[in-house]
């Protein structure tokens, strides 16, 4: 039963079993209004009524107000039922009176904030066209020349009552929970606007919000507000975002620099001020990829992850436990081959100039050309995926009915070992299937070089022939971000995943340190690899290891041995015989399948003949640090606060970052602060009002901190702008691009090599404006391979009036002869 004059629900649930200073939240029944009444401000008077209105069951909105003609101060309001009146023009026409901006009599369905439309930039938001299309249908309030109304005037200092009419003639409202639809009674109270906050910054959906408040509130029809006030909430959130975005953005770039002494970040700016480009890398992945982590980067771009419809172009590398690492990532303007120069310079910036050694990417043209000229050593590959599922079109259906030709050609891409096996082959297969002629399979020869293995068994590519660890990411990345979210939002969306890979990687060291392995066999060499690879990277071996029972061992000569398969093909390899070059007191071993060279770990081929020559153990030579737990060397750059670490160890703690120790114990003391906090209404009461003086206090030391940074930028501009007068300068070495202005930083202090860094002044003092839309790029058709279904023309539109090309029927001339006359 709902009772009027209690909230619900009522009490919460007392975990104590004295159920100490539990209370229940009572607010007494406001009686009728009357004439008479004073209140101290307008904003009193009208919360009164509106609290009468919502116990009565009706909306009340401000008709008229009466300004003083000397201070144009108000004198009068007069609020009324919602229903008053016949039309709104009504209202409109009086004179003396002053219509109040709340009357929404008239509101258009579907009129709540568009989030699409938030992301157009002011001033080009296109007009909706209104010829041809569907009407805006609008919702037109029933009103029924309603009388009941509550008019105040303020006499004094005091706001007096001086007319009310409590009758209606409509029907109220009875039932609680309809009065939710009622716009004066709906919205968000502020403590949950903050959970919804928090929510949103998650990328959690509304409707996954409104179902967390439906179980908060015990049911949906309690919830005082709707999905639709969750989203149109949401879109303000993200309107403040936008507004100033990039330059928070880049504060919140010196923030991290204050956590992390290693942070990087690099802007390029456009002739207006406009953000054309943006790299940045935190320290971690900074030290991990100059240490261990540079031999293998994939790298792609992709998009619907901002506002702004930048492509989005993550660096990506692999970990000692094959899991993904960033790198670092960027947000570029364009696809075009200066902008990935750029960025790929500032790459080499950010890592000390040290390039990858391998790259792999797919087919863009841009990007192959920025890296032919920034990475002059890098070995670049492309994703071999991408090409062979543009050809499945064309290519697939010609193998799905000759199952003899479709094992030779797996035979020949996958399984040839050197270039000249690969040609062999090839033509091999063409003459033996009467394919000279065919186009198809005389493109996919072309590019050859640019992906099939047999041209990349010397390289390292661990466990990977296709962009698949960029593409990975990518799709984590899509559930943390959404096309609607402004770069700054995005940049901490990121931060936030980079912190989850960073605890699965943390996760799987532990586990390295602490598990037994589960080994396939006794095999000595198997026990050895279990205590010198990291976890998964042993399972890895271990199911290379399985392998050497589907060989036999056939000498050839003093010290080469051909494995021959004893069942029809070994997966992975084929049925093909690989021949292993064993030189055992030199402990050199070599085979023809490169896997070593590939993945940097030892064949099946190679671990056969360890077995049959009884080497107990794996070469030291052969086993590669950047597959142990010693691949990436602990890195403390401050030697600060050195007595609390070393109180940390005499209490049995292990040696963490401090921060990371700092901000365990806050949360675990606060959240048992909040435990208690949550019982009474008292208790909750006295904890936000210490949280504000904290929250305060905090936010002079950001302001102290930031007012002597600022000071220091300025002096720097003060010393820049007299080089400037000197003579011609450049920025970071560099001559200045005619194009626009970079902003770089670099920590100021110790930075990754040790020496001295310093940050450019313009990252703060120069405004930086939002960016606009981008465009996404095009690609002429005749060099970029697509499927065979994509090849088929497109049908052209036709005009369903006069059945012609050319034209949609808004626009076709014999439209008025039809009676239809569109409006222009």
């Amino acid at each position: 039963m709902w009772v009027w004059g209690v909230t619900e629900p009522a009490a919460l649930d007392a975990q104590d079993g004295n159920g100490d200073d539990i209370e229940d939240d009572v607010w007494c029944t406001p009686p009728i209004p009357y004439t008479g009444q004073t209140f101290g401000s307008k904003v009193e008077a009208r919360q009164y009524y509106n609290s009468h209105a919502k116990r009565i069951g009706f909306s009340i909105r401000t008709s008229t107000s009466r300004l003083s003609g000397d201070t144009r101060e108000q004198l009068k309001v007069t609020y009324v039922c919602n229903k008053q009146g016949h039309m709104k023009q009504e209202a409109d026409q009086k004179t003396g009176e002053k219509p109040e901006s709340d009357d929404d009599d008239d509101i258009p369905e579907g009129s709540e904030p568009d989030e699409n439309d938030d992301d157009i930039p002011e001033g080009q938001k296109k007009k909706k066209k209104l010829d041809g299309g569907k009407k805006r249908k609008r919702e037109k309030l029933q009103r029924t020349d309603c009388k009941a109304r509550f008019v105040v005037k303020l006499i004094g200092d005091r706001w007096h009552a001086i007319h009310f009419v409590a009758d209606h003639n409509h029907d109220l409202i009875v039932k609680p929970s309809l009065k939710k639809f009622l716009r004066p009674h709906k919205g968000i109270p502020p403590e949950e606007k903050q959970i919804i906050t928090l929510l949103h910054d998650t990328n959690i959906r509304t409707s996954r919000v409104m179902q967390l408040m439906n179980m908060f509130y015990g049911s949906a029809q309690i919830v005082p507000y709707e999905g639709k006030d969750v989203g149109n909430y949401r879109s303000g959130i993200r309107r403040t975002e936008k507004y100033m975005d990039m330059q928070e953005t880049l504060d919140y770039f010196m923030e991290l620099e204050e956590e992390d002494p290693d942070f990087f970040h690099k802007v390029k700016l456009d002739k207006e001020n406009r953000v054309e480009s943006i790299f940045w890398v935190d320290g971690a992945a900074r030290h991990a990829y100059i240490e261990s982590y540079h031999d293998c980067v994939s790298f792609d771009a992709t998009y619907m992850t901002n506002m702004y419809d930048m492509p989005f172009t993550p660096f990506i590398g692999i970990n000692s436990h094959g899991q993904s690492f960033q790198l670092g990532c960027a947000f570029l303007r364009d696809e075009k081959t200066p902008s990935y120069k750029w960025l790929f310079e500032t790459f080499l910036e950010a890592m000390k100039g040290k390039a990858p050694l391998n790259i792999i990417t797919d087919q863009d043209g841009a990007m192959r050309n920025a890296i032919a000229l920034v990475f002059r050593n890098t070995c670049h590959r492309n994703c071999r995926w991408h090409i062979m599922d543009k050809f499945s079109g064309t290519i697939g259906p010609i193998l799905d009915e000759d199952a003899e030709l479709e094992e030779d050609f797996k035979e020949c891409i996958n399984h040839t070992v050197t270039p000249g096996e690969f040609e062999e082959k090839w033509v091999a297969m063409i003459q033996k299937h009467w394919l000279h002629d065919n186009k198809h399979f005389q493109r996919l020869y072309a590019i050859r070089s640019s992906f099939v293995p047999a041209y990349y068994m010397h390289n390292f590519y661990p466990f990977l022939q296709s962009t698949q660890r960029s593409e990975g990411f990518n799709a984590v990345l899509k559930k943390y971000v959404n096309p609607n979210m402004s770069i700054l939002h995005f940049v901490r969306q990121y931060q936030k995943l980079q912190e989850k890979c960073l605890v699965a990687e943390e996760g799987q060291d532990f586990r390295t340190d602490d598990r037994e392995r589960r080994r396939w066999s006794k095999y000595p060499i198997e026990r050895h690899a279990s205590t010198v690879y990291t976890k998964n990277l042993f399972y890895r071996f271990s199911n290379e290891f399985e392998k050497i029972a589907e060989y036999d061992v056939e000498p050839k000569g003093e010290f080469q041995y051909l494995l021959v398969p004893n069942n029809t093909k070994v997966y992975g390899y084929g049925k093909r015989l690989y021949l292993v070059t064993a030189i055992a007191d030199e402990s050199s071993f070599y085979c023809e399948c490169s896997k070593y060279d590939r993945d940097d770990i030892l064949c099946c081929h190679v671990m056969k003949v360890l077995t049959r020559l009884g080497v107990k153990t794996i070469p030291e030579q052969y086993i590669m640090k950047r597959w142990t737990l010693k691949a990436v060397e602990s890195s403390d750059n401050s030697t600060a606060n050195t007595h609390v670490q070393a109180d940390f160890i005499a209490r049995g703690m292990p040696l963490k970052n401090k921060k990371t120790v700092w901000f365990t114990n806050l949360s675990t003391s606060f959240a048992k602060l909040a435990a208690d906090g949550c019982l009474s209404s008292e208790r909750y009461n006295i904890m936000q009002h210490h949280i504000k003086q904290m929250r305060s206090a905090i936010n002079e030391i950001k302001k102290r901190k930031k007012a002597s940074r600022d000071k220091e930028i300025n002096r720097q501009a003060t010393v820049s702008a007299a080089e400037a007068q000197a003579g011609p300068s450049s920025i970071n070495g560099a001559a200045p691009e005619s194009t626009g202005c970079l902003i770089g930083t670099t920590p100021t202090g110790a930075g990754v090599d040790g020496g001295i860094a310093v940050s450019i002044p313009a990252a703060t003092s120069t405004y930086v404006g939002n960016l606009p839309r981008s465009k996404v790029k095009g690609r002429k058709k005749e060099k970029r391979l697509k499927k065979g279904m994509n090849t088929e023309p497109k049908r052209k539109n036709k005009c369903r009036i006069c059945k012609k090309e050319g034209h949609t029927a808004p626009r076709c001339p014999d439209r008025k002869e039809e009676g239809v006359v569109s409006v222009q």
